[in-house]
């Protein structure tokens, strides 16, 4: 399944649908009010942050926070929906980061990963310091 990563600024309703089960099984701290998803993301959003998000087949599977400051870029809040666990959305999803990441010489790091995402980014030339995963551009 070839996943499309787009940078989400201004949700389509199908998108706040598709976002709400996504992060419906999220850390709950996570969320400023893990009842109202919809709320929670558009307060990131109106703050600036980045929602990155794999898109297959006009639907979105995954998303992630991005936070820009200078050449690094923080990924965080990383969840695929439960029902495509294992069919390599976040592989997919990692892999257009680096790409992007390396063309625009940006360092990648990654806070909160969980144990399944941890091999994944080590693959994708992260370097794990703690509980956090650093890719710098090639």
């Amino acid at each position: 399944m070839p996943v499309h990563l787009e940078h989400v600024t201004q949700p389509t309703e199908q998108d706040w649908i598709d976002l709400g089960k996504i992060y419906s099984d999220a850390p709950q701290e996570w969320l400023n009010d893990p009842s109202d998803i919809k709320g929670s993301i558009q307060a990131l959003l109106d703050q600036g942050t980045w929602f990155i998000s794999g898109r297959f087949n006009a639907r979105l599977l995954g998303a992630m926070k991005a936070e820009q400051k200078n050449n690094e870029v923080t990924l965080s809040h990383f969840c695929v929906r439960k029902i495509t666990v294992n069919r390599g959305v976040a592989h997919q999803m990692l892999h257009h980061m680096s790409t992007w990441a390396d063309k625009n010489g940006y360092t990648l790091i990654a806070k909160g990963v969980s144990k399944e995402l941890a091999n994944p980014l080590i693959k994708r030339d992260f370097i794990a310091e703690n509980d956090t995963y650093v890719r710098n551009p090639k």
